[in-house]
């Protein structure tokens, strides 16, 4: 099937902590260049769409290179569609409770819960974890943005949202609804954004468990990039196999 789309990860795809990673911008522009619809997806929830294009910009890429879907943005989308009035507890980002309240949402700030949305909390303390697990019912509908472990930083990894959800589900047992990658929810919200099929995107990411992973479940062509969460030794030795391995994103036009 013909190649229509691109579907890029930032953190360590692109970027690490917004400092541009050498090469990427070159790649970015040889997939467009090469025809293809280019569509940034970030697991983070501290991307914010509205400035995405001062972002680029200031990577020294065109505004209107590509959109933004992050799974903050996604799992607005899905609560919004699925439950439109529910109260919602929100564990996180800024720019998460953002784009729920701007879904038309309901955000507490304490007591019962219709859903407790949980993304990477900087602010995590006794405190939340309490107030957190206070907002919980047995009709309480668990969500999380991603399942991410760590974060990639020029400094090294961080604790990334699956540490708050890791958290949050220590202390409840609650399985959660995961809306990110590698979900099937974010690569459905994706193509159908695209107006394309999943067997037309090319998924380009650093992390075998979350891009490469969402390419394999969706029938998507993969390439991982080595320069974040995944070592090539990694990569050899998983079940999750990408249908390419590259260096980095500058080095895309070995596979165009």
């Amino acid at each position: 099937m013909t190649r229509r789309a691109a579907i890029v990860d930032l953190d360590g795809t692109v970027w690490r902590s917004e400092q541009l990673i050498p090469g990427a911008d070159e790649g970015v522009l040889a997939l467009r260049d090469a025809g293809l619809d280019v569509r940034f997806v970030t697991n983070s929830t501290s991307v914010d769409r509205s400035r995405f294009p001062e972002t680029l910009e200031s990577l020294g890429l065109p505004r209107d290179v590509g959109g933004l879907s992050s799974s903050a943005s996604a799992t607005a989308t899905y609560l919004a569609e699925h439950h439109p009035d529910a109260d919602v507890f929100v564990v996180g980002h800024a720019v998460l409770h953002e784009e729920i309240r701007d879904a038309g949402l309901t955000v507490i700030e304490d007591g019962d819960a219709d859903v407790v949305a949980a993304g990477k909390a900087y602010d995590i303390s006794h405190e939340l974890l309490t107030r957190t697990l206070r907002a919980f019912h047995r009709g309480t509908l668990f969500v999380a943005t991603n399942p991410d472990r760590t974060y990639p930083t020029p400094e090294g990894l961080e604790p990334g949202a699956g540490a708050t959800v890791g958290a949050i589900e220590g202390m409840t047992g609650r399985d959660p609804l995961v809306i990110g990658k590698p979900s099937e929810h974010m690569a459905d919200a994706v193509c159908e954004t695209l107006g394309v099929k999943p067997g037309e995107c090319l998924v380009v990411g650093d992390n075998l468990h979350t891009d490469i992973l969402m390419g394999e479940r969706a029938g998507m062509e993969t390439a991982l990039v080595l320069t974040g969460a995944t070592t090539r030794e990694e990569a050899v030795a998983s079940d999750v196999q990408p249908d390419h391995i590259l260096e980095s994103l500058g080095d895309i036009e070995e596979i165009l």
